[in-house]
């Protein structure tokens, strides 16, 4: 059986860079994903954990607001609290992240090999799709 989950939503935080004793990077943030609607709309927080050279890059690219995808596997972690009842925190190990182009739009300068942020996407009402 295989341990593989993949969320699209909404980085909830900046991502935060520690460097494990080895030196990797380690970094944590959220990422909220929603459905329904209105009243019914649900929200699901997944805290995440991102190691190594792909952390590093996550934390130079991916900041707070950003639409993303990522994928890897959920870990449960165990822990006492502070009045000695067990607790139990979930946390996505990333394999691969990436921004989500459905609501951002993204444009890469070619003479550089950059890419950019630029806004949001909008669908244009009848008669201005002359932008």
């Amino acid at each position: 059986m295989s341990n593989h989950i993949t969320i699209i939503g909404n980085v909830g935080q900046e991502p935060e860079v520690r460097v494990s004793a080895s030196g990797m990077a380690v970094v944590k943030f959220t990422v909220a994903d929603s459905y329904g609607k209105d009243d019914k709309k649900k929200t699901t927080w997944h805290n995440v954990v991102v190691f190594g050279q792909l952390g590093e890059n996550v934390s130079n690219s991916i900041h707070k607001g950003d639409s993303v995808i990522l994928s890897g596997r959920m870990e449960v972690e165990e822990y006492t609290k502070k009045d000695g009842t067990k607790g139990k925190s979930t946390q996505v190990i990333v394999d691969d992240i990436g921004v989500s182009l459905r609501w951002n739009v993204w444009i890469k300068d070619q003479s550089a090999d950059t890419v950019a942020k630029v806004g949001k996407t909008f669908s244009s009402p009848a008669g201005f799709d002359d932008f």
